[in-house]
């Protein structure tokens, strides 16, 4: 680990380097969380994050595995939970409804159709699970190893019952035309996965639910149908006990838009997309649900994917890289998202050599894809949050005077009650209000989002205010301080802590 300390500023070192050895080497929960902590629910203490039941803070770092379920074997599942969980990942977004299926045709590597004659009230369940027996291993059973397999590994299954398309279609037909149906499915996954404790629901997918006349209807009452699911009832009437559960709703606005107030949603998501590199719907959506009344915690679970085209035309705009990766999360997280979602252009297709592209201008593997720089550095981001209470947060602006800039040189704020970090994502000259945070003096230090070193500054007292110049990229590259990827996270703290 790189610190520079300048000893005319007396910065005590022992202590900074406990700091580091602690913001690095996080007291991590046991490989099961939920065994240790308990349940995922909302603070009661700040309602825009997430807890355990124990209270200890839980930062959602998600990947898009999307077609997991669809695309990879067994032993390739293992391969990649595994990659994601040594990574920092604590939930894999899937889908079970996958968007690219044939209805009356093999839909996993294991040729398994997912429902009989195209009825979702009517799941194809064969007797028996042995994977070395076609007859008896169905498409059930590949979800039912994949909920195992992240179980053991510790990792939460956010599984989106079916994406958008099958409910509110823009190209094809529907599946769900009832809420009958609807509900019919719900309590089928539901109940399934009752005793599963790393399950997360997300309804939707990509598609705005208020697309079709009855959307927002089927999608409630499937959230009805996976509650009484999960607790083993069946009775549709428009209630359920949804404290039983963890759900949400997955589209390009957030759910807060149509579900703000019911009972069954507990978090929002939304994505910033695909469509602009310095979008700055990454921090602006959040704002906006930071301040309804009544907050939930809410998510920008699809940014824009590395690897992806920008606007979806690699040849005239080229691809989003790491730094578009990092400027989603810095800018989502410190405007006060409970977590971040990853991805990656070959990963959320899982394609290679022997499947097909679903998306043609992809330029890996998705094995290659799994160590494209930007799934490590979001685990870096992870590490930071994990090093101080979460549910103090709060976003607060008011501590940049200066050098905040805009569009893509935007900086954002978010601070404890000891603490703050202050992201800079193109090496603005920043002047920083002290006395905001407590503290009799601050030491300061630069975090590397590239690498996760951390630096070093100073130590000064907590009053009036300090302007601060981001280090230089690297020895070489000293002189490069201002640009797309010079982003720098500038990280204040009470001395005494």
């Amino acid at each position: 680990m790189n610190y520079h300390l300048f000893p005319y500023q007396h910065l005590n070192k022992a202590i900074f380097m406990i700091t580091i050895s602690l913001l690095f080497n996080p007291i991590s929960a046991l490989a099961q969380p939920w065994k240790e902590h308990g349940k995922l629910q909302v603070s009661s203490v700040n309602t825009h994050y997430l807890v355990h039941r124990d209270g200890t803070s839980f930062f959602w770092l998600a990947d898009t595995g999307w077609e997991m379920l669809h695309r990879l074997n067994r032993e390739e599942m293992g391969t990649y939970l595994e990659n994601r969980k040594t990574k920092g990942f604590n939930v894999i977004q899937t889908v079970l409804i996958s968007e690219f299926i044939h209805m009356d045709k093999a839909t996993n590597s294991y040729n398994d159709s997912i429902f009989r004659n195209e009825n979702p009230e009517e799941p194809l369940i064969t007797p028996g699970n042995n994977p070395e027996n076609a007859k008896e291993y169905d498409y059930w059973d590949h979800v039912d190893y994949a909920v195992k397999t992240a179980e053991s590994k510790g990792l939460y299954l956010a599984l989106l019952p079916s994406w958008g398309e099958w409910v509110t279609p823009r190209t094809d037909k529907a599946l769900f035309n009832t809420k009958e149906q609807a509900y019919s499915y719900g309590r089928f996954i539901g109940n399934r996965y009752r005793n599963s404790p790393n399950i997360i629901w997300i309804l939707g997918g990509d598609r705005q639910p208020d697309e079709r006349a009855i959307g927002i209807e089927l999608w409630r009452t499937m959230a009805e149908g996976i509650a009484d699911g999960t607790n083993d009832e069946k009775k549709m009437d428009g209630k359920a006990n949804y404290p039983t559960t963890l759900m949400t709703h997955h589209a390009f606005t957030s759910s807060s838009k149509w579900f703000h107030n019911d009972d069954w949603i507990d978090f929002h998501t939304w994505g910033s997309y695909h469509a602009e590199v310095n979008n700055t719907r990454a921090f602006q959506a959040v704002i906006a649900d930071w301040n309804l009344p009544n907050p939930k915690p809410t998510l920008n679970s699809e940014p824009n994917y590395e690897g992806h085209g920008i606007n979806y035309a690699i040849d005239d705009n080229g691809v989003f890289t790491s730094t578009d990766v990092r400027m989603a999360a810095y800018w989502s997280v410190f405007s006060g998202a409970a977590g971040f979602t990853y991805g990656a252009q070959p990963i959320w297709q899982f394609t290679d050599d022997t499947r097909k592209k679903h998306s043609p201008k992809t330029y890996q593997n998705w094995q290659e894809g799994m160590e494209l720089p930007g799934a490590s550095q979001v685990g870096l981001l992870k590490k930071l949050m994990e090093s101080h209470p979460m549910t103090e947060l709060q976003p607060d602006q008011s501590l940049i005077v200066s050098g905040q800039g805009e569009c893509g040189s935007h900086s954002c704020a978010i601070r404890g009650k000891t603490f703050a970090y202050i992201y800079i994502p193109t090496g603005n000259k920043t002047t920083v209000r002290f006395g905001v945070i407590a503290g009799k003096t601050i030491k300061a230090m630069w975090f590397n989002p590239r690498t996760g070193e951390m630096t070093a500054i100073g130590q000064f007292e907590n009053s009036g205010e300090k302007s601060f110049e981001v280090p230089g990229m690297s020895k070489e590259l000293n002189w490069l301080k201002s640009g797309r990827g010079c982003d720098w996270i500038l990280v204040l703290e009470d001395s005494e802590k």
